[in-house]
């Protein structure tokens, strides 16, 4: 007879199956058993197909991250499990606290070298965002012209304007845009200064990206008598309330502002507070009235043109030169070239209407940026090196324990990170401060603009990234390859088989690039100093010039100087175009005669008074000066001019008594030669020296030039105040002093040489740390040997020079190094100047023993001390 036997049910197969693939071994008996109860105990309360349901949902219920299998094989290693990761930096913050002297010379060197790091970066990114801003940068030109004699121009004529406009189908729109540095306007009787005024038509606006708050381009800027300011130029001239108000300007016409625009952002170069129509240009100005004019004129009378999209800027200056051959008997130029407009600021052959950065500062800037963060960097791999005879221990242990290498490695590089994290949140405070100081040494307005945005942090998390990855890995692979049984058994030692170490080296690298800085910096304050200090031919000391307001008037003219001069303290006055040398003002002309070089050459025009030349001291060669007859009217057939001797070299004449008497034309005038001076530096001293032509012309005295009492400044000036209110009321009085205007030549130079001594102090600072450092691990590793050597009768001075030596042997091996690509950049830099210093050896020397001192007194701190120690205390444990 056969038994059938009713089999219990179960729970589903695949559902168990299931379970068990998915399901962490460990945690796999625990969860299976409960959901097997569970099953059993639904299948009695509601029947097997609930149960079954009610099963597979609970199987997908422990699809969770916990009970996950994760796979893993017997080499697998859980390097970056969240508990690892967090011994790894539990350790590295202990470790760092352990080496208090070591992580604090690290923090500060990288800080330091952050900090800086910062700031460069935000110095080079602000210049290269000048006017990128633009929707249309990218078809937006600069026109530049070369004339006959090889000069580069910023000038361009109206005629080229319109020609552009009119002829050439690849241009959308072109305008002349002129700038004024300084205006003087008068609002509810109250007289300013108003800087940074532009004369401009409707179309230059249109090129740009202006934000218009009240207004449009082509209604407030349209016809004469309209000025458009910024707001911040309407809330100070009107509390904000400006249209339909009235400026007076240079007491010549009234002007009704019809436009209000949002000021515009620092980095451009189009810095326009006040600007008005072009058609009130005309009218101020007769010679801009003329729309064809081809020929010469103001530098600060330059064109822009917008370019249609696809066309090319080559192909428009080859027609635009073409054209020139139809304007020749006008012209001068004889080529055109269209500069992008992002590229203007980076011109200094331009005349600027904000400065221009050549570029070869912002690549020196960042070159040195980076120098001082290896510095840094290298004082992390030597200090940390150094610490590796006392870490050996604790490498070994580790390893006994089941460290990997990785994980050691891993371990260093949390060490690494954690002090790279800190040095990036103690140098971005740096730099916040340190931005303010760099806008002062470069003149810049960088802190103004907006300095912490996407681009910092991601150069901060890159910076990060990369100093980390230097700084840690050569000690991290040095560490983590110490066999645990020889540093267990107390036989482990670094053996260094080379004749000069790694170490060694990376101290001299450190000390090569702070004492090329050093010498840099010597060199470059020499020639700023030599610039100040060099004789330009004439007199400088003492003077103040103002600018004056009605040029024509020389009745006026003359009784300001008649009530000046009758002060004491008041020595001399003259009036001129300007004063000898000066960056302001200057024109130019061609000059005709047969003795020139292709019969004709520009001169440097100079409008001057009777007593010019001696007031400044420039002596005669030969002939006369400008006399009282000369500014007579009538001189119809010749006018006297005096030229100087670069000027009567260039027309062939070596004897300067040859020259009196010949005859010159330019402006369409005829012109005798009546006296020869001797040459002055009318340019800055990159430049050669000028030929030059002087005449009466009383109708373009903008310049009036006091010799004061240096002992009586304050007196004289209130006097100059005085007789300036009381006969100028309507006009803006700001004396300048000549000699700041001369040193404002040099302002490149001047910006270079500050940054080299806050480069070069920054980069012997970090490099004395971390010889502090080195030196006091030395002296500790050396404590039993010195007090040997004391015992034995060793003296002080012996075991100062034991310990010091082999450091100022690697300072004197840098400053070897240093000297001569010193001497390679300097010589490149100097290059730029047809007036220069020497580079004189005494210069180098000095760097030399500046670095050596500085590092003798850091070696000497720690080696003195140690040699004081008393040797009891040395040998107490042996």
């Amino acid at each position: 007879m056969k038994r059938f036997f009713r089999m219990s049910p179960s729970p589903p197969v695949w559902a168990d199956r299931f379970l068990e693939w998915f399901c962490s071994p460990d945690k796999l008996e625990d969860i299976q058993g409960d959901l097997h109860e569970e099953f059993y105990y639904q299948l009695e309360k509601k029947g097997l197909f609930n149960a079954h349901l009610n099963y597979w949902r609970d199987v997908l219920g422990f699809i969770r991250p916990f009970a996950i299998k994760h796979k893993q094989d017997r080499f697998s290693s859980p390097l970056f499990s969240p508990d690892m990761i967090r011994n790894y930096f539990k350790v590295a913050f202990r470790n760092l606290q352990k080496s208090r002297l070591y992580s604090t010379i690290n923090l500060i060197g990288l800080s330091l070298g952050l900090g800086v790091a910062i700031v460069l970066f935000w110095i080079v990114r602000f210049e290269y965002s000048f006017d990128r801003f633009h929707t249309n940068v990218d078809r937006i030109y600069h026109i530049r012209s070369t004339d006959k004699f090889g000069e580069r121009q910023s000038h361009t004529p109206q005629g080229v304007i319109k020609t552009l406009q009119e002829h050439l189908p690849g241009v959308e729109k072109a305008a002349n845009l002129y700038g004024m540095e300084a205006t003087t306007i008068k609002v509810n009787n109250q007289v300013y200064q108003q800087k940074n005024t532009f004369f401009a038509p409707p179309e230059l606006l249109e090129m740009l990206d202006i934000t218009w708050l009240k207004g449009s381009p082509g209604q407030s800027l349209n016809a004469p008598g309209q000025v458009v300011i910024d707001d911040e130029t309407a809330q100070r001239l009107f509390n904000g309330d400006a249209m339909g108000k009235v400026i007076r300007y240079e007491n010549a016409v009234d002007l009704i502002v019809t436009g209000v625009i949002h000021k515009m952002p620092v980095q451009t170069g189009f810095p326009m507070q006040m600007i008005v129509s072009r058609e009130t240009l005309k009218q101020l100005q007769p010679e801009f009235k003329n729309d064809d004019y081809w020929g010469g004129g103001d530098s600060m009378n330059q064109g822009f043109v917008l370019l249609k999209a696809g066309t090319s800027s080559e192909a428009i200056a080859r027609e635009l030169t073409k054209l020139i051959q139809k304007h020749h008997e006008e012209s001068d130029v004889a080529s055109y070239e269209l500069q992008p407009l992002s590229q203007m600021h980076f011109d200094t052959t331009n005349d600027p209407f904000n400065y221009a950065m050549p570029k070869w500062t912002l690549y020196t800037l960042s070159s040195i940026a980076g120098f001082l963060v290896i510095i840094a960097c290298i004082n992390f791999i030597n200090l940390a090196t150094v610490q590796a005879v006392q870490r050996s221990r604790e490498i070994g242990i580790r390893k006994v324990l089941g460290s990997s290498r990785m994980h050691i490695i891993m371990q260093f590089f949390g060490e690494t990170f954690l002090l790279v994290f800190a040095a990036l949140i103690l140098g971005s405070l740096i730099a916040s401060q340190l931005v303010q100081y760099a806008d002062l040494l470069l003149n810049t307005k960088v802190a103004l603009a907006p300095v912490w945005n996407i681009s910092t942090l991601l150069f901060l998390l890159g910076g990060g990234i990369v100093i980390t990855f230097l700084s840690g890995f050569y000690p991290a692979l040095l560490l983590s390859g110490f066999e645990p049984i020889k540093v267990l058994k107390s036989q482990f030692v670094i053996i260094n088989r080379q004749r000069f170490s790694l170490r060694e080296s990376l101290v001299v690298t450190q000390f090569v690039i702070a004492q090329v800085l050093v010498i840099c910096m010597f060199f470059g304050i020499k020639q700023v100093q030599y610039f100040y200090q060099k004789d330009l031919g004439f007199d400088k000391r003492a003077i103040i010039t103002v600018r004056m307001p009605d040029r024509r008037d020389g009745v006026i003219r003359e009784r300001f100087r008649h009530q000046l001069l009758g002060h004491p303290e008041i020595k001399d006055v003259t009036f001129g175009l300007t004063t000898p040398a000066s960056h302001r003002d200057h024109w130019w002309g061609n000059v005709l005669y047969s003795g020139l070089p292709n019969g004709e050459e520009t001169f440097r025009l100079q409008h001057i008074d009777t007593s010019y030349f001696r007031f400044f001291k420039i002596s005669l060669a030969a002939g006369r000066s400008i006399t009282a007859t000369d500014t007579a009217q009538g001189h119809t057939s010749s006018i006297p001019i005096v030229i100087n001797e670069k000027a009567a070299h260039d027309m062939g004449f070596q004897n300067m008594e040859k020259v009196l008497g010949e005859r010159l034309e330019f402006w369409g005038m005829k012109a005798t030669v009546v006296g020869v001076v001797k040459d002055y530096h009318s340019e800055d001293l990159r430049s050669n020296l000028q030929a030059h032509a002087y005449f009466y012309a009383s109708w373009n005295f903008k310049t009036a030039s006091i010799r004061i009492d240096p002992a009586q400044k304050q007196a004289a000036l209130q006097h100059i105040r005085t007789h300036w209110q009381t006969l100028f009321p309507n006009d803006y009085y700001e004396p300048k002093f000549l000699d700041d205007d001369l040193r404002a030549l040099y302002d490149n130079e001047r910006k270079f040489s500050n940054f080299l001594i806050l480069f070069a102090c920054v980069g012997i600072f970090i490099g004395c740390l971390g010889l502090f450092g080195l030196v006091s691990f030395v002296v500790t590793q050396r404590t039993k040997e010195m007090g040997i050597r004391k015992v034995l009768g060793a003296t002080i001075s012996s075991l100062v020079a034991l310990l010091s030596k082999d450091f100022l042997k690697l300072v004197v091996i840098a400053f070897l190094i240093a000297s001569p690509i010193a001497w390679y950049a300097m010589h490149r830099w100097l290059q730029d100047f047809v007036y220069k210093i020497d580079m004189d050896w005494w210069v180098f020397v000095m760097a030399g023993v500046l670095a050596m001192t500085i590092a003798l007194l850091t070696v000497s701190f720690q080696s003195i001390k140690a040699a004081l120690e008393n040797p009891v205390k040395s040998l107490r444990n042996e």
